[in-house]
């Protein structure tokens, strides 16, 4: 699947200046309870009330009701909100029920206290709650609007939010992403301190990153202080401005006043609530399964979907039956006709989260939407089980044509078919296959992912099961044509559901009320926020802070900070190998109509980089050695971040071919890249691109500055410069004929553990790469590269036989030449083969006591998580 390269895309708004967007808000989380003490003169004992929520989230707008026990009947409760606000009520019996809506997200420290004729009750300020208030922002308002982000340093602050008069408290200011739209920026950091201090910190151009950061103010009184920050955004062609704010309360102890922490089980903070903070730009692609086809959908996919089967634990060859009752065997007949009929029984007793049955129809329904989505645009991952069931199926190809649609249409129904009254469905093979192989489709949520038939129907997304029904469903799978209701907020079959979505921004995922469990997949108990945060600053203090329970995709500079957090007990680091690689691409058909839109000052001949010289002298002027040493800094921080690999056949999968095996393998050669680009006929053309990398992405757009540089050297007329995209916005751009993106930075991580999942995404002619970066046999003809169109006519005839056969040793020997040959015509600049590691909280357990479970990579080797396996506390 697409890989954003981190461990792992209208309407307006008013444009009033200066005012506050308005807010929709849903209470998320409850966090600890914590202890107030107090010299102040209390004359009434009493049993310690306790103060809790009724419900860990509460829907939009709704209040949160705080429930108060142990109360005296007839005293006088008192409510304080962490915002400077308070609530008042008198008791009827021993339990007080209060409810409040927040206006502004934030995090706030709240707290009761019981009076008695108008004196305070001894031990009754014990019950104060730490509640997290996440802003809630349409579509339309992310493009003018960031939410903003506070955390402590805790390094100075360890005890944060709770801190001493008299001392600095360092504040950190971030956001997840940035605005959107176009032409929006992120002007500056507005603080307020809740004791009258203020402070304005502008933002850096490039980055958006406060100047300043961490900001600080000293306190001298104890008390209750709501920290306000607001985030102020402008739309740097016609000046307007917006702004949008969170709060933080801090609680500062002192002359006589102490606070204390109390979390729950002793040692978990926020039970009940799994809060990650992933250091990923731009937010998901989609939430359908069939369309999503890259990592950051990719993890929520995973855990709001179920497949037929699902890989355990760490296993890639291994399986549990998931949806499934049992795994087909010959044994108990599921496997039939020399393993080309698999039957799959479906569990009893399965429904979607809108109470919808599960049933073999569904199943049917989601793997006959597959097939029809192959050909979408961009690549969807439904080839991945097309290949097994549609003969002649390849990726990015739709299966039905107007040539073809009633052989076609024959082909798919043949290809799956249900029995409802026997709760079974059967996959009809074009040609005997492996189990393990065939089982890895299955278990891959984008394409196998289970829908609610019955809900797509109803929300116009249904399909017509006719020839003509079949070919006009097919547009559907095509940018533009999206359902946005399946993509955006699909009916769950898997464990949790999706609570709430903000744009790019975060996701909330309940357990899914419905699903009750299968052995191997617990029913969840913990409410789940994924956080995509742009900035790894901001994404590093949550987790530090004690705001997240989990951080992914933070650039290794990051991974001595790490290591202290881990020697204080703050962290724990686990390290496992991935099935993923990353690379430069080269666009050989650059649509410089589209690429203005980039940037005005982008010029460059629309086929540069179908010439082959161009490409070797590009290849030859990236320093491979200091990018993993340095740059990655496998040899700068001592550890195994990531290797040096060519070729798309990487070492975990068979038919691996070593380097050293493969003649013409790119090194660093400034004076050999002139050389090349004088051969190529380009050398004194002047040019001016963007190397593209997905934002936030510190460590590659390094990498591109360096690149950059070399490329000036070699020669001057050639204008370089990393720019930074959403990475859904890169995926929207890759559109075969469209795409501007002359350089661009992504990955690959492994669909199913086979070369064909890689030769054939990023080699084949109509694959996810080639596609969009003009790779056609026809299109080098019509250029006069015809030596350049003969040898890709080999390398897809190689990957054709290398699939096809079922001799190891001839496969073996295609799979070398195929990846010889890519070599040859330098299709990629291939940077890293990544490790993987996940940074958690000490309290974070794996299921079963197991943390492996969640190291598979065919899950987590892009930082994904099943969050069902994970155990808080």
């Amino acid at each position: 699947m697409y890989k954003s390269p981190r461990f792992k895309f209208s309407r307006a708004l008013s444009r009033t200046t200066g005012i506050i967007i308005a807010i929709i808000i849903i209470i998320a989380a409850i966090a600890g309870i914590l202890l107030i003490t107090s010299s102040s003169h209390k004359t009434t004992i009493a049993q310690a009330i306790s103060i809790a929520p009724t419900s860990f989230a509460v829907g939009q707008g709704s209040p949160i009701t705080f429930t108060i026990y142990n109360v005296i009947p007839n005293s006088n409760i008192v409510l304080y909100l962490g915002n400077g606000e308070a609530l008042n009520q008198t008791a009827t019996s021993n339990v007080v029920e209060l409810s409040y809506t927040y206006s502004q997200p934030g995090t706030y420290l709240v707290y009761a206290e019981e009076y008695v004729n108008g004196k305070q009750v001894e031990n009754t300020s014990n019950a104060l709650l730490e509640v997290q208030v996440l802003g809630l922002l349409n579509s339309s308002a992310t493009q003018y609007l960031s939410i903003p982000v506070v955390s402590f340093d805790t390094a100075k602050n360890p005890t944060a939010p709770i801190v001493q008069a008299g001392t600095p408290v360092f504040f950190y200011g971030g956001y997840l992403q940035p605005p959107s739209g176009q032409k929006m920026t992120i002007l500056k950091y507005v603080w307020d301190f809740g004791n009258n201090q203020t402070t304005t910190v502008n933002a850096n151009s490039t980055t958006f990153d406060p100047v300043i950061n961490p900001v600080n103010v000293t306190y001298t009184k104890p008390g209750l202080y709501t920290v306000t920050l607001t985030l102020v955004t402008q739309n740097v062609s016609s000046g307007q401005t917006y702004q949008y704010q969170t709060y933080q309360t801090v609680a500062v102890a002192g002359q006589g006043v102490s606070y204390s922490l109390k979390l729950f089980n002793g040692t978990v903070p926020n039970p009940g609530v799994i809060t990650v903070a992933e250091n990923v730009p731009g937010g998901p692609y989609s939430f359908d399964p069939q369309i999503d086809y890259e990592s950051v959908g990719f993890e929520v996919v995973s855990n709001i979907f179920m497949t037929l089967l699902l890989y355990n634990g760490s296993s890639t060859t291994t399986f549990i039956p998931y949806a499934a009752s049992e795994i087909p065997t010959v044994q108990n007949g599921g496997i039939q006709d020399n393993y080309t009929v698999y039957v799959f029984h479906i569990r009893t007793g399965l429904h979607f989260s809108n109470g919808d049955n599960l049933t073999a129809y569904d199943v049917w329904y989601s793997m006959i939407r597959a097939l029809l989505f192959v050909g979408g645009s961009p690549g969807t991952p439904d080839w991945i089980l097309a290949q097994y069931l549609v003969p002649g199926a390849t990726i990015g190809v739709p299966i039905v044509t107007s040539s073809n649609m009633n052989q076609a249409y024959q082909e798919i129904m043949n290809a799956v078919t249900y029995d409802n009254q026997t709760n079974t469905v059967t996959f009809h093979l074009v040609k005997p296959t492996t189990p393990q192989l065939f089982f890895t489709a299955l278990a891959d949520p984008l394409g196998s992912g289970i829908v609610d038939a019955k809900w797509l129907e109803q929300i116009g997304a249904g399909i017509t099961f006719t020839p003509q029904g079949f070919l006009q469903y097919e547009q559907y799978a095509n940018e533009g044509n999206y359902n946005t209701q399946v993509q955006n907020d699909p009916v769950a079959s898997g464990p949790y559901m999706i609570k709430t979505y903000v744009p790019g921004q975060y996701v909330v995922l309940n357990p899914n009320p419905y699903y009750k469990g299968v052995p191997g997949v617990p029913a969840p108990n913990d409410t789940v926020i994924i956080n995509w945060v742009k900035d790894p600053q901001t994404a590093y203090e949550l987790f530090s802070s004690g705001k997240a329970d989990i951080v992914t995709g933070l650039p290794t500079s990051y991974f001595p900070s790490l290591k202290q957090l881990e020697a204080q007990n703050q962290a724990n680091i686990y390290q496992f190998n991935t099935l993923s690689e990353f690379f430069f691409m080269f666009n050989l058909n650059i649509s410089n109509t589209s690429l203005k839109t980039l940037g005005t000052q982008y010029h460059v001949p629309s086929n540069y980089f179908a010439n082959l010289y161009v490409r070797e002298a590009f290849a030859y002027a990236f320093n491979y050695t200091n990018y993993i040493d340095n740059i990655v800094g496998n040899n700068k921080y001592g550890f195994q971040f990531a290797s040096p690999y060519a070729g798309v056949i990487i070492p975990g999968l068979p038919y691996y071919v070593p380097p050293s095996e493969l003649e013409n393998v790119p090194t660093f050669n400034l004076s050999y890249a002139k050389q090349l680009l004088i051969k190529s006929g380009m050398y004194n053309v002047s040019i001016n691109i963007p190397i593209i990398v997905s934002s936030g992405d510190t460590v590659d757009y390094a990498a591109a500055q360096m690149w950059a540089q070399a490329l000036s050297q070699i020669d001057p007329n050639i204008q370089a410069q990393p720019l930074y995209l959403p990475f859904s916005q890169i995926i929207g751009l890759e559109v075969p004929g469209q795409n501007p993106m002359p350089l661009y930075y992504l990955g690959w991580i492994a669909d199913y553990p086979y070369p064909s999942d890689f030769v054939n995404a990023m080699y084949l002619e109509n694959g996810t790469y080639p596609a969009p970066d003009g790779w056609s046999v026809q299109y080098l003809k019509s250029l006069g590269h015809t030596n350049q169109a003969q040898l890709y006519q080999q390398l897809n005839n190689y990957i054709e036989e290398a699939d096809s056969t079922p001799n190891a040793t001839q496969a073996a020997y295609y799979y070398k030449q195929a990846e010889q040959i890519a070599i040859n015509l330098y299709m990629y600049v291939y940077t890293q083969q990544p490790n993987a590691f996940w940074v958690i909280k000490p309290y974070m357990t794996g299921y079963q006591g197991h943390i492996t479970y969640e190291e598979n990579p065919m899950i987590g080797g892009a930082g994904d998580s099943l969050y069902f396996w994970w155990v808080k506390g």
